[in-house]
C-alpha cells in the first residue's frame, strides 16, 4: 500500500443522477483502477454545463501497488476525470 496522495481534480458528473452530487464524483474517483481507496473528498466548486456538471474537488486517494509514479496518468485516462493536479506538501 502506498501513501496518501493529495490531488485537485475537475471531473465531469452527468445531469440527472439519481445520487448526491459529492457522492456521485467521488465514487468517479473511487472507480478507477488504480485507485485502491478514496480517504478524504471534498466539492470545492461546481460549474454547470449543458448536460453535466464540472465539479471541482479536492481529494486523498490510496493507490494500488505501483500506481503512485502513475497516478495522474490513470486519473486523466479515466471516463468524466479532466484535470488532476497533485497538491504538495506545502498546500495543505
Amino acid at each position: 500500500m502506498s501513501d496518501p496522495i493529495d490531488a485537485r481534480l475537475t471531473l465531469r458528473i452527468p445531469r440527472g443522477s439519481q445520487q448526491d452530487l459529492r457522492e456521485e464524483a467521488r465514487e468517479r474517483l473511487a472507480r478507477v483502477d488504480a485507485v485502491e481507496r478514496v480517504e478524504a473528498f471534498d466539492v470545492t466548486g461546481v460549474r454547470p454545463g449543458l448536460n453535466d456538471l464540472r465539479v471541482r474537488a479536492e481529494a486523498t486517494v490510496v493507490c494500488g501497488p505501483g500506481a503512485e509514479t502513475s497516478l495522474d496518468v490513470h486519473l486523466s485516462q479515466a471516463v468524466g476525470i479532466e484535470r488532476v493536479e497533485r497538491r504538495d506538501e506545502s498546500e495543505r
